[in-house]
């Protein structure tokens, strides 16, 4: 590559012109005016838009920021929430680690660097979901070790999600998959989805990886977990599907006291909102358990969206 020297252009043309890592794009774009890489062999200097933005601007952006998992790849987080956990998983457990052990993976691989390799022996004291399920579970997963923590402090939001290695004692919520993969289906995000039928043999395994547990550190967190799911499972995998009763659950969900039910709550009420177009989502502009974060996306995404569905379809010859 050629070396660049005094190239000045808008910030909106960087990312098209030059393959740079996400993280030097978003480096450039909060400090200013100069992005220089040897590596890279590039120098470029960026022109500000001396405009302030409007006060309608600014909190748009703090609104979006504050919806549930802001990343650069959100559905990575929220398709691993406590509802979408319990529309898919075969079996949900409670139970207490009676043995983990670790070895770390060999070579040169992403997962060798960063990864342990983590069997663990859970003796199951409660079953919420599943059939003939045993009453000890032998379960291999691979666990996020110290390194990889370490960077995802460093570089990401929502470090508190990161799901600990389990060690003796422990006592955890499991959700489990009796099938290969990380066990995704079509149109799952959806209220009305259906899990199609449960292998009849296979090992269990964690669903979507170590994401698919959480641990009852407390007396009291692990109440709210209980109640949590049990409201979940209640409402997602009986036959019968009421809008009304699941958004009665969500709403309350959202106040959890516990930070990782309540931000999984926010966000399967977004996919509620998104994928049953039936509830009135003008219902939720009135609800004092809903944040302004959530108020604002429906006022200014939902409602304009469907009115825009509602006119299209009227046009339609």
């Amino acid at each position: 590559m050629k070396n660049v020297k005094g190239v000045h252009m808008k910030k909106t043309a960087l990312l098209p012109l030059i393959p740079v890592s996400l993280a030097i794009v978003t480096w450039a774009q909060q400090t200013n005016n100069l992005l220089n890489s040897g590596d890279l062999g590039i120098r470029v200097v960026i022109d500000e838009d001396d405009t302030p933005p409007t006060e309608e601007e600014l909190l748009k952006h703090k609104m979006r920021r504050a919806l549930p998992y802001r990343t650069e790849v959100p559905e990575f987080y929220r398709l691993r929430s406590l509802g979408q956990l319990a529309k898919v998983s075969d079996g949900v457990v409670i139970g207490k680690v009676v043995s983990a052990r670790t070895t770390t993976p060999t070579g040169s691989s992403v997962s060798a660097r960063f990864m342990n390799n983590v069997s663990l022996s859970v003796a199951v004291e409660t079953v919420l979901l599943g059939d003939n399920l045993p009453r000890k579970m032998k379960i291999g997963e691979q666990w996020p070790n110290d390194d990889f923590r370490r960077m995802l402090i460093a570089t990401q939001p929502y470090t508190w999600n990161i799901k600990k290695q389990p060690k003796t004692g422990d006592r955890v919520l499991m959700f489990l998959l009796r099938e290969p993969g990380m066990g995704w289906q079509r149109g799952e995000r959806a209220f009305a989805f259906r899990k199609t039928a449960v292998p009849k043999d296979g090992a269990y395994h964690i669903t979507r990886g170590n994401d698919g547990i959480r641990h009852l550190e407390t007396p009291e967190i692990a109440t709210n977990y209980l109640n949590a799911v049990k409201g979940y499972l209640e409402e997602l995998r009986g036959e019968k599907r009421d809008p009304d009763s699941y958004y009665s659950l969500l709403s309350g969900l959202v106040r959890s006291s516990v930070q990782s039910i309540r931000e999984d709550a926010r966000s399967d009420l977004m996919y509620f909102i998104e994928y049953c177009p039936s509830f009135d989502a003008r219902r939720v502009l009135a609800d004092d358990n809903i944040d302004e974060a959530i108020k604002y996306w429906v006022e200014h995404d939902v409602l304009p969206g469907r009115e825009q569905q509602k006119a299209d379809a009227q046009n339609e010859p």
